[in-house]
C-alpha cells in the first residue's frame, strides 16, 4: 500500500481514535477526535508522513492490548482501562516514542490553527486570531514585472526587499534613479502569511508558508562535527528564522524598534576583545547615526515615548506616534521595576498605535509575531519604503526571481537572474551602475562568495543575540490573548555593572500560542496528557508568566557563512554552509540576564521561578543574524568600507544587517533601517560627485 494512503487508513482505525480521545478526553468540551484531531488527520497527509511508521506500530500494539483483554478493539475497553494501557505504553522504552508521536499530533490537531481548520481547542482556551468585530483587510498588492518586461539596464539593481533593500530602493528612486528590485519570494497576500500555527515562519512545525521551500538547501555544520543538509521545508531551528517574503522579516515581525546604545558602536574599545573573539568597533558612532535613527522612526512609523528607555540615546525628535496601550503584564512589571529602582517603559514598536500613513491602528491580535497583520497596521518595508519607491515611477519589482551571480566592473556592474516563468525558468542578464545586495546575513555573503567577490572577512563573524526565558507562576493572569506581544522593558542591565559584555534588554514574555503551551506545559507537574492536561490548558495555563532576555552575542571569526562543498541549490549554485560557535562570554551574558529576570519576577510577586533551558540561539542563522559583511576602516578588519562598498570592488554595495560589526542588546531592525538610509544617502551623494 503506498505510504501516502497508509496514514489515512491507520488513523481511521478505531483503536487510534479511542487513544486520541483519552489523550484529550471529553468533558464539557469535545474529545480530541471530534474537536479537531480527526479533521487534522484527514487533511494534513503531507505534513504527517513522518508519523506513519510510529502510528502503524502503535495501532498494532493497541490491537494486542485489546486481544489480551478479550475484546475486539482497544475502543471496547473502559476509559480507565484505556488510560492504564496508554500509561504503560508511555512508560515502555519500545513504545514511548510511538505514543509521543500520537500525543504530538493530538496537540497539533486540537490546539493549532492552520489554513485547513480551526479546532475547538482554540475556543476552549479563549484564543481568537482576530478580535471580535474586526474584519481583515488585504492591502493592494504591488505589481510585479513579467520576465519579458525586465530592461537590460538600470541605474541600480537592489537584491532583496527587506528593510535594507526597501530603504535603498526608496532613496535611490526618489533621487531619480531607475531601480530594479529583485525578490526571491513569490507574491503572496497577507492572508497567506497569518493564522497558521503549524506553517508560520516563526513557529513552523512543517513547510513554512513564508518559504523558501524546496531547492534552497543549507548545510548546518554542527558542534559535534556533523554536517547536516537541510532544506527550507520544515522546522526553522537549524535552517534559520529569517522570513523569505516580500518585505523580508518586517512583513512578519512584531516590530520592536530600538536604537542601539552609544557603547554598542564601540564594543572592542569599551570591553576589550576576549580570547578567540572578534569584537570590533563600528567605523561610525551613535552621533553619526542619530539623524538617520530619527528618519527611520518617522519614515517607518514607530510608536513610543521618551523616558526611561531613551535616556541614554540622545534624540533630535520624538516618536511619530504614542506608545501602544497598556496591559496587565506592563502594570505588574512596572510596579516591580519601580520597587527595584529600575527604569522601564513601553517598548517602541513599528506598529500603528493610532491611524497613521493612511492605514489603521493595531487591533491587538494575539499572533503578531511571525504573522502578517490582519489590518495592515504593522509597518515594514513592504508597506512603507517599497510603495514609496514604486510611486515615483522609477522602481520596478521582479518577484519569484533570484540573483545568482554578481559581476563588478569599472564602467557597469551586472547580475544574472534566474526567474520562474509559466513553463520554464528564464535566465536574465541585467546591468547597472551599482548593485545593492540586501539579501540578509546568510544570503548576502553566499551570493557574493559564489560570485568570487569578497575578502577573508566575507561570511565570517556570523552572530545574533543570546536569549534566555524565565518562567514563573502568578496568582492573577497577567498575559491574556491580547497582542501585539512584548509590552514592557527595562534597559537597566544594558552596559551596566550587573551583566558583563554589554548585557541585555529584559522584556515581558509574549503570550504563548495554545499549541506551544500544550506541547511544552510551562508549569511544574502538569500532566502530560489526559483530563488533567486538558483542565490545565483551560485553567492554570493562564497563570503562567515570564520575562525574556535578549543580550549581546560575542562574534567569533569561526562562526561563519561559507559555500557548501557539493551541495547545490535549484539553480546549481553552492548552498550556504552555516557554522555557529558560542563564546564563553556570550554564556556569561545569558546567565546574567537569567539572574536579573528572576529578580524582576520575584519583585512582581511571582513564584516557582525557573529558567527554561534550551532557549538560546538554536540555529546558526537566527532572525537577528548579522556581521557577515562587516563594515570597517580597512580590508584588514572588514569586508566592506564604512558605506557598505565591498572591498576590492567599484560598484557592489551591501545594505543590510551583514554590515553590523556587533549587534547591540536589542532588536536590530531599526538600526538596519537607519544605517540603510545612511548608506543609500551616500550612494546618491557619490553619484552627484
Amino acid at each position: 500500500m503506498p505510504d501516502d494512503e497508509s496514514i489515512a487508513i491507520a488513523l481511521l482505525a478505531p483503536s487510534i481514535r479511542a487513544a486520541v480521545n483519552r489523550i484529550i478526553p471529553a468533558d464539557q468540551w469535545p474529545a480530541g477526535w471530534e474537536g479537531g484531531v480527526g479533521d487534522y488527520f484527514a487533511t494534513a497527509t503531507r505534513d504527517l508522513a513522518w508519523a506513519q511508521p510510529a502510528l502503524r506500530s502503535l495501532n498494532a500494539r493497541l490491537d494486542e492490548i485489546a486481544e489480551t483483554n478479550g475484546v475486539g478493539s482497544f475502543a471496547d475497553l473502559t476509559g480507565d482501562q484505556q488510560d492504564v494501557a496508554l500509561a504503560g505504553l508511555d512508560a515502555e522504552a519500545d513504545s514511548a516514542a510511538e505514543f509521543a508521536a500520537l500525543r504530538r499530533l493530538c496537540w497539533e490537531g486540537f490546539y493549532a490553527a492552520s489554513n485547513r481548520h480551526t479546532p475547538v481547542g482554540l475556543e476552549m482556551v479563549g484564543f481568537r486570531a482576530v478580535p471580535e468585530g474586526v474584519t481583515p483587510v488585504e492591502p493592494e498588492p504591488i505589481a510585479g514585472l513579467r520576465t519579458d518586461e525586465v530592461r537590460r539596464g538600470y541605474d541600480a539593481i537592489v537584491v532583496g526587499s527587506g528593510p535594507g533593500g526597501g530603504v535603498a530602493a526608496q532613496v535611490l528612486a526618489q533621487a531619480g534613479k531607475s531601480v530594479l528590485l529583485v525578490e526571491r519570494a513569490r507574491q503572496l497576500p497577507n492572508s497567506a502569511l497569518r493564522g497558521d500555527h503549524l506553517h508560520g515562519k516563526r513557529n513552523a512545525v512543517y513547510w513554512p508558508s513564508a518559504g523558501p521551500g524546496l531547492g534552497h538547501p543549507r548545510v548546518a555544520q554542527l558542534p559535534d562535527g556533523e554536517d547536516r543538509v537541510i532544506d527550507g521545508t520544515g522546522d526553522a531551528a537549524l535552517y534559520g528564522l529569517n522570513a523569505m517574503a516580500f518585505g523580508g522579516g518586517t512583513r512578519l515581525w512584531q516590530g520592536m524598534a530600538w536604537r542601539f546604545m552609544p557603547d554598542d558602536f564601540n564594543m572592542a574599545t569599551v570591553y576589550g576583545n576576549p580570547d578567540g573573539a572578534s569584537l570590533a568597533d563600528w567605523p561610525i558612532d551613535y552621533d553619526d547615526l542619530e539623524p538617520y535613527y530619527t528618519k527611520a522612526e518617522w519614515e517607518l512609523g514607530v510608536s513610543g515615548v521618551e523616558g526611561g528607555l531613551t535616556r541614554r540615546t540622545p534624540r533630535s525628535a520624538g516618536y511619530p506616534m504614542p506608545p501602544m496601550g497598556s496591559e496587565p503584564a506592563r502594570e505588574l512589571l512596572a510596579g516591580a521595576a519601580e520597587s527595584l529602582g529600575w527604569g522601564w517603559g513601553p517598548i517602541p514598536l513599528a506598529l500603528n498605535s493610532v491611524p497613521h500613513d493612511g492605514r489603521p491602528a493595531c487591533v491587538r491580535c494575539p499572533q503578531c509575531v511571525g504573522h502578517a497583520c490582519p489590518v495592515n497596521a504593522k509597518n515594514g518595508s513592504n508597506n512603507t519604503f517599497i510603495p514609496r519607491a514604486v510611486a515615483t515611477g522609477n522602481c520596478e519589482v521582479l518577484y519569484d526571481a533570484e540573483v545568482i551571480e554578481v559581476r563588478d566592473g569599472s564602467g557597469r556592474a551586472s547580475v544574472t537572474i534566474m526567474a520562474e516563468a509559466s513553463t520554464r525558468p528564464v535566465e536574465l542578464t541585467v546591468d547597472a551602475a551599482v548593485v545593492v545586495v540586501s539579501a540578509g546575513a546568510v544570503e548576502t555573503p553566499r551570493l557574493l562568495l559564489a560570485s568570487g567577490i569578497g575578502n577573508d572577512h566575507m561570511g565570517r563573524h556570523l552572530h545574533d543575540h543570546r536569549f534566555v526565558t524565565m518562567l514563573s507562576t502568578v496568582d492573577e493572569p497577567a498575559k491574556p490573548f491580547i497582542g501585539p506581544g512584548h509590552s514592557i522593558a527595562t534597559l537597566d542591565h544594558v552596559h551596566a555593572q550587573t551583566i558583563p559584555w554589554g548585557g541585555g534588554v529584559i522584556v515581558d514574555l509574549m503570550g504563548l500560542l495554545p499549541l506551544t503551551s500544550a506541547s511544552a506545559p510551562s508549569m511544574p507537574d502538569v500532566p502530560l496528557w489526559g483530563a488533567g492536561h486538558k483542565e490545565w490548558m483551560r485553567g492554570r495555563r493562564k497563570n503562567v508568566f515570564g520575562v525574556f532576555g535578549m543580550g549581546q552575542e560575542i562574534p567569533l571569526p569561526t562562526s561563519r557563512v561559507s559555500l557548501a562543498d557539493g551541495v547545490r541549490d535549484r539553480w546549481g549554485r553552492p548552498a550556504a554552509a552555516l557554522r555557529k560557535n558560542v563564546h564563553w562570554a556570550s554564556v556569561e551574558v545569558e546567565d546574567g540576564m537569567a539572574v536579573a529576570g528572576a529578580q524582576w519576577l520575584a519583585a512582581a510577586g511571582a513564584y516557582d521561578i525557573r529558567r527554561q533551558r534550551g532557549t538560546a540561539t538554536a540555529s546558526a542563522a537566527g532572525e537577528h543574524s548579522c556581521g557577515t559583511a562587516r563594515m570597517g576602516t580597512s580590508e584588514q578588519n572588514s569586508a566592506t568600507d564604512p558605506y557598505g562598498r565591498v572591498h576590492g570592488t567599484s560598484r557592489i554595495v551591501v545594505c543590510d544587517s551583514s554590515l553590523h560589526p556587533t549587534n547591540g542588546s536589542v532588536n536590530p531592525a531599526l538600526t538596519i533601517v537607519a544605517n540603510a538610509f545612511r548608506v543609500a544617502d551616500h550612494l546618491v551623494q557619490d553619484w552627484r560627485a
